[in-house]
């Protein structure tokens, strides 16, 4: 198996495993007891809180451990629902927990609406300008697509949400970690992610508020969290993202640059032996280093996609938590693509885990598994196999 679908989730790192095992030997701990049983607790999660704020430049009491990034999405645009200017923008190629939250705060009485994107799915700034007014609550843009790797211009939309006092949050699910972030020069006013995208454990994620910004509790019960987030922390899974967070920001650079040399041979070597495939986004747009979106003319995507999960490479056609709806893409449908385009086209992701030689060897077998299906629909078309 070679595995290509890491914005899907990513493997435990050996550091990370062994952070979570010590965890799991505190014995009975809880951070909110007040006796001694629960202290290695407690000093585990302030550890915690400061190394996750670290990796984005936040301070750790502006830093909030949620089940994931769709709770954390969710807890933010609930907001909306507490502001005088109950109006929302997002846009078409946001997650599934960003666009179905607005779908739901729609019906609640909030006006939604969707900023435009160009052919590479990048938010059109001159349409921001006329839409983000001084009647909007929120914009919600995610930093990166988790379907193409394009970075947005989160600057850019935070400066015009400023200037008309909006508030701005974007879900970086696909951002921290993977480019260099940090609140303090770019001082959104709530930001999201999930520690499995970062070689961490499923079922944490955080939420970054920025000091002064307004936060309502998503839940009721205990002081936990600062009072923000009540429920027993998830220790284990925060001892582990904890120590993620570390190591990525120790090794930002290398990874960044090791991803890219990986990416973009995987690229030369997909689009030299694989004659009609392209990328769905043009070079000169920025992308995080990790992604790249291939589509292959003139197949039948989802038999190409059942052809590679047979030949052990484990790639997607778009995200993770949409795999089972059989629909196209809702990003590439957005970017202007047909519903034939977008079924044609693969996402394969990549982590530091993954290496040249592995690489390779996927192309190779992509490459194969392309032009055998490719002569295979040729054939059936030569012979009016398809009317």
């Amino acid at each position: 198996m070679i595995y290509l679908d890491n914005n899907a989730t990513t493997e435990l790192l050996p550091e990370v495993r062994e952070a979570v095992l010590h965890a799991m030997s505190f014995g009975p701990a809880n951070p909110s007891s007040p006796h001694t049983a629960g202290e290695p607790a407690r000093r585990l999660l302030a550890d915690a809180h400061e190394a996750v704020a670290s990796l984005i430049g936040a301070s750790s009491e502006e830093v909030f451990f949620t089940s994931g990034g769709t709770e954390a999405n969710n807890w933010v645009l609930d907001l909306i629902l507490t502001c005088q200017k109950r109006h929302l923008i997002v846009t078409p190629v946001e997650h599934e927990s960003v666009l179905r939250k607005a779908e739901i705060l729609e019906s609640q009485g909030v006006v939604v609406n969707n900023l435009p994107v160009d052919c590479n799915g990048v938010v059109c700034l001159e349409a921001a300008k006329e839409m983000i007014n001084d009647q909007v609550g929120m914009v919600s843009v995610q930093w990166v697509n988790n379907e193409t790797g394009v970075v947005q211009p989160v600057k850019e939309l935070l400066s015009i949400c400023k200037e008309r006092g909006v508030l701005f949050h974007t879900d970086a699910a696909q951002a921290v970690g993977k480019i260099e972030l940090d609140v303090r020069s770019i001082p959104v006013d709530y930001l999201t992610f999930t520690g499995h995208k970062i070689h961490a454990p499923m079922g944490i994620g955080v939420l970054y508020r920025r000091h002064g910004a307004s936060l309502m509790p998503f839940l009721r019960g205990g002081m936990q969290e600062m009072g923000q987030r009540p429920g027993s922390q998830n220790l284990i899974g925060i001892a582990g993202l904890a120590e993620a967070a570390r190591i990525r920001k120790q090794r930002m650079t290398n990874v960044q640059e090791d991803l890219a040399k990986i990416r973009d041979l995987f690229d030369s070597l997909i689009l030299s032996s694989c004659v009609g495939a392209c990328l769905n986004t043009e070079a000169s747009v920025p992308r995080v280093a990790n992604t790249t979106n291939v589509r292959f003319t003139g197949i039948n995507g989802e038999a190409f996609l059942a052809r590679l999960i047979g030949a052990g490479i484990c790639c997607s056609q778009g995200s993770a938590c949409t795999s089972q709806i059989p629909e196209p893409s809702h990003t590439l449908l957005a970017m202007g693509l047909s519903r034939e385009e977008a079924y044609q086209s693969i996402r394969f992701s990549f982590s530091e885990l993954n290496s040249i030689p592995e690489v390779r060897l996927a192309a190779e077998s992509i490459s194969a598994e392309y032009n055998n299906l490719k002569k295979v629909f040729l054939s059936i078309v030569s012979t009016g196999g398809i009317g």
